[in-house]
């Protein structure tokens, strides 16, 4: 058994002795967003991500620092690695308790630059139990005891998509914290990209910008300066991934899936005739259009190449968005 987990990203972190450079925001991000609060002991879906979202909002709302608007979103991201315990179990697990707070110390120092301050970790706590507080009521319908605490902010108890959540996480992040945010990379651009790609020339992804650019396979191959200098820069920058080409993406299986597909037994025979033939690529599609089924196929071709896209992007750890 290996001691380590493999994150989102694909990091492999070891919960019991990590390594901050292995702590991402987009592991922390995507994992909470789909970690249930309250052991899932609620009426309707509440992650973990949700409440971080509303602690940080709160701390702005009360006018406190961009600072500690990012210590209250991080202050669960210990569980994205180490999972949520209830309070009630968690006060019997001290040896839990010690590693979690030194991986949450960790997370602080790496994207705070410093451990909180006394008074910085009371304020967390107080906002952390206001949250609770509302939590219960109105999760649990478990009417509380006691002065209400004060809350600034509305809370919307809506469930919501986790990629929302989570691109929500990453986006407060980025403002509380200053740090630039890279522009999302969409899947439906990199599947376009595949469907375009052509013999002779190569196709790189800029992570950064979400860019997708086309050079000739060999630099100085056009004499034009401009792709000499694209290659420069992809040659020296780690921002650019290359995209598959049109033989590693096998069109040719796609079509054969499609045949397969076919409920029409004629035209399944005369697609797979068309296949196993000669010019099998021409074949193929001439017999698509003799029997009607052009843009069927090439709507199932588009389907395919969004699935290509993804398992790509999981496989080179880029972190994707889609536009519907």
């Amino acid at each position: 058994m290996s001691n380590f987990i493999t994150t989102y990203t694909g990091m492999h972190l070891e919960p019991l002795n990590p390594d901050p450079d292995l702590i991402r925001i987009e592991d922390i991000a995507h994992a909470l967003s789909l970690i249930c609060r309250g052991n899932g002991h609620v009426k309707t879906f509440w992650s973990v991500g949700q409440h971080c979202i509303c602690c940080a909002k709160e701390a702005w709302a009360r006018g406190l620092s961009n600072r500690m608007a990012l210590a209250c979103l991080l202050h669960d991201a210990s569980e994205c690695y180490m999972s949520d315990i209830p309070r009630p179990f968690k006060q019997e697990l001290s040896e839990y308790q010690m590693r979690e707070d030194a991986l949450l110390e960790m997370i602080y120092c790496k994207f705070l630059g410093s451990p909180l301050s006394d008074d910085e970790r009371r304020q967390l706590k107080e906002i952390d139990d206001a949250m609770l507080w509302s939590d219960l009521e109105n999760l649990l319908d478990e009417p509380q005891f006691g002065e209400i605490p004060e809350i600034y902010t509305d809370i919307d108890y809506t469930v919501r998509p986790f990629q929302n959540v989570e691109k929500e996480y990453l986006d407060l992040f980025y403002l509380y914290s200053g740090e630039e945010q890279p522009d999302p990379v969409y899947l439906e651009d990199i599947a376009a990209a595949f469907e375009g790609c052509m013999d002779e020339w190569s196709q790189f992804l800029n992570v950064r910008n979400g860019k997708i650019v086309t050079v000739p396979n060999e630099p100085g191959l056009t004499g034009m300066k401009e792709d000499e200098e694209l290659w420069d820069e992809i040659e020296e920058s780690d921002d650019y991934v290359r995209l598959p080409n049109q033989y590693e993406l096998h069109e040719k299986r796609i079509m054969e899936d499609f045949t397969e597909s076919c409920t029409r037994g004629n035209v399944a025979s005369r697609l797979w005739r068309a296949l196993n033939g000669r010019h099998s690529y021409r074949a193929f599609k001439d017999t698509i259009h003799e029997t009607g089924m052009t843009q069927k196929y090439y709507d199932f071709r588009s389907l395919s190449f969004l699935r290509i896209a993804e398992d790509w992007c999981r496989e080179n750890k880029v972190r994707y968005w889609r536009k519907t």
